[in-house]
This record gives structure tokens, C-alpha cells and sequence, in this order.
């Protein structure tokens, strides 16, 4: 009995162990965040304005669009504001919305002030007052760092396998800290330092990306940039939002939420990654067939290079590298463009990027390696064509 009553009592008490207390959190009203970085190697100076989300709209965003950023990355823009930049000698200017200005409407919530980054005044400070349509009043200031901007970018070849990035570059009085950026295919490297020059192994890897992949592709073209930033910028950036208690961002925007800051771009690099092609499957493939399979074709070649081995049996290489798409009439993309792809048993399949972004594919090539040739069906081009690896 005694052991029935011990069975019959344990269940009641787990079960009232697991009732917890219930509370019905309010629901928050959206506020505006804006975001505006000035730069003294801009055309013009842009403010981004939108509504923080609450749940009470769920948006859906098509495609990334750099000339509409906040509709298209799920935001909910905020149109309509005013926004007038005052200079420390009293001097005022008017901001214009992108989508007033468009023929295509494009760029609600992105404002836009005709100041050219060389008209900057370097320590002098800017105040920026925002007021909605609906009366509510933002405002920040901040102060561009000292600096000679790099507008051009200068170029340089690494070959990842025994190569290391070293970038130096002059001291900005007056800013706050460094920013260094290295564009990669799954998303920038980014990091701030207190000193005037760095070291980037060939083989770094990308802790910003949960899978920690490579940071520098063979095959392609990119961007490395180091900017003076202020303190606005230093501190918005190096804090995060806590997903808990929705806390820990430094905020300086006065009645509102985001940042108003300042960059001076101090070295900007355009590196062609390389590395020792010794594979089967690496090398410069060139398409081969008749003028009427060329002309449906809309790539010349591409020059590959296995990025990852696979690491156990049963699993792909890992491919990246580069292409050349077939001029045409109003083409304005890309001269060289990525690649990324997989091989594994003579299949190879080959996804061609708008740019070197990974997140914009514009086609697939699923193909079979036969000798020195690739013979494949891209997903929206057609096919099948060929490409013969030159010796």
C-alpha cells in the first residue's frame, strides 16, 4: 500500500511541478529607427527610416532590392517624414524620398540629402531633425572623423594557400575606432580595431557565419575596406539587442531608436583570390559548340578551383570560382562574376551569382565531367552545352 500511495502521488506532483504562470505580455507600439551613416566618399548622404516591428504587420519582402532596402529586407518603411540636415555654421538642407524622385517609385523610407561627401566639413558637427507625418519628432548629431577618403579601390592578388593580407593605413585623430570589412560570398567579416594595420591569413575563417566558412574564395574578386568611424557608429555596432530582454544597443537618437554616425573610408582593396588549380575538375573552361549553341548560351567560360575537399567519403568538394557572361545589348552587370558549386563521382553542379553574393543565384549548371569537358543543362538557360578545360 505504501508503494501504491508513493506511485499515485509522484505523477500529481510532476504535473503540478509543470503548471507555470501565465501573463499576457502587452503588445508594444512600433517605433521609428532610422539609420544614416555620412561619408566623405559618397555621391550623397542617405537616411533610412522605418517602424520597428511589433507583430501587428507581417511583411513579406520579394527578393533584396539595393534601390528599395527597406520593402524588400521585410521592413516596414516609414514615407512621408520631413528631414533636414543643419551644418555647425547654421546652414540647413532638405532631404528627399527616393520614391518622390523614381520613375519606378522605388525607395520609400530612404531619404537623401544632394551633399556630396567632399563638401563634408571634417569635426564640425551635423544635426539631423526628423518628423514624421504624423508629428513625431527624431534627432541625433555626430561629427566625421579626420581622414583622406579612398574612393578608388586599389587591386592586389592573394593566393589563399600561403598568402596573408596585410593592410596598413594612416591614423585618424579624431576617430573613435576601425572598422575593417572583407565582403564574402555568405556575408561580410567585419571587425573593429584600435590599431593602423592588419593581418589577414589566406585561411581565415568567417565567425560571423554560423558554419564558420572560408573568408577569402579562389575564383573571386573582393572588397576589403578599413574606415574611421565615430563614436555613434563604434557604439551602435559593437553592441547587440539582447533576444531576450530586447536590451544592450547603445542609442543616441533622441525620441527614436537607430544611429546617425560618421565613416571615413581609409583603404579600400579589390583582391583576386587565387590558389594552385592541381584537381581534375580545376581550370579555365571555355564553351565550345556551334554559332547557334553559342548564341543561346549566355556564359563564355568559367575558371573553377575547389574550394573545400570533402573531408570523408560519401561527401562533395566544395567548388568557387569565376565567370564570364556573353556581352549583350544592355547588359550592365557584372564583366566577372562568382561561382559556387559541388562535385562529387563526375557530377558537378555549378550555381552562377549575380555579382559574388551567394544569396543572388541567376542560374544552375548541372553537368558531367567526361575527360577535360563539362557537358550540362543550366536550370534556366537550356542546353545541354559544353566547356573544354584548356590546357
Amino acid at each position: 500500500m505504501r508503494f501504491s500511495r508513493i506511485s499515485w502521488a509522484v505523477p500529481a506532483l510532476l504535473v503540478s511541478a509543470c503548471e507555470l504562470d501565465k501573463a499576457a505580455i502587452p503588445r508594444t507600439d512600433p517605433k521609428l529607427a532610422l539609420h544614416g551613416v555620412l561619408s566623405p566618399s559618397a555621391a550623397s548622404q542617405v537616411v533610412l527610416l522605418e517602424r520597428t516591428r511589433t507583430g501587428r504587420v507581417n511583411p513579406v519582402a520579394p527578393p533584396f532590392d539595393l534601390e528599395d532596402p527597406i520593402g524588400s529586407d521585410e521592413g516596414i518603411a516609414e514615407s512621408g517624414a520631413t528631414m533636414t540636415l543643419i551644418a555647425s555654421d547654421g546652414t540647413t538642407l532638405a532631404a528627399a524620398e527616393d520614391n518622390t524622385t523614381r520613375v519606378d517609385r522605388k525607395g520609400q523610407g530612404v531619404y537623401r540629402f544632394a551633399l556630396s561627401g567632399g563638401s563634408l566639413v571634417r569635426n564640425a558637427t551635423y544635426r539631423l531633425v526628423v518628423r514624421s507625418s504624423a508629428g513625431k519628432v527624431l534627432s541625433a548629431e555626430t561629427s566625421v572623423p579626420d581622414g583622406i577618403a579612398a574612393t578608388a579601390a586599389a587591386s592586389s592578388t592573394m593566393d589563399r594557400t600561403r598568402d596573408t593580407l596585410q593592410l596598413s593605413w594612416l591614423a585618424s585623430p579624431t576617430a573613435r575606432s576601425y572598422f575593417v570589412r572583407i565582403e564574402t560570398a555568405y556575408g561580410p567579416r567585419s571587425f573593429f580595431t584600435e590599431s593602423t594595420h592588419v593581418r589577414l591569413p589566406g585561411f581565415l575563417r568567417n565567425v560571423d557565419v554560423e558554419e564558420l566558412p572560408h573568408v577569402f574564395f579562389p575564383g573571386f574578386i573582393q572588397v576589403v575596406t578599413v574606415s574611421a568611424v565615430d563614436s555613434n557608429y563604434y557604439d551602435w555596432f559593437r553592441t547587440h539587442n539582447d533576444e531576450i530582454s530586447g536590451e544592450g544597443l547603445i542609442n543616441r537618437v533622441t525620441g527614436g531608436f537607430g544611429v546617425f554616425g560618421a565613416v571615413v573610408r581609409l583603404a579600400f582593396d579589390s583582391v583576386t583570390v587565387t590558389a594552385p588549380q592541381t584537381s581534375s575538375v580545376e581550370g579555365n573552361f571555355q564553351f565550345y559548340g556551334t554559332p547557334e549553341e553559342a548564341a543561346g548560351s549566355r556564359f563564355l567560360g568559367f575558371n573553377l578551383y575547389v574550394e573545400s575537399p570533402a573531408v570523408r567519403s560519401g561527401q562533395s568538394d566544395v567548388l568557387s570560382g569565376s565567370y564570364r557572361p556573353r556581352p549583350r545589348i544592355g547588359y550592365v552587370g557584372c564583366p566577372v562574376c562568382g561561382v559556387l558549386g559541388s562535385t562529387q563521382s563526375g557530377h558537378v553542379e555549378l550555381v552562377f551569382l549575380k555579382d559574388f553574393s551567394g544569396a543572388d543565384t541567376l542560374d544552375v549548371f548541372d553537368a558531367t565531367f567526361d575527360g577535360d569537358t563539362l557537358i550540362g543543362v543550366f536550370r534556366f538557360g537550356g542546353g545541354p552545352f559544353r566547356y573544354v578545360r584548356q590546357r
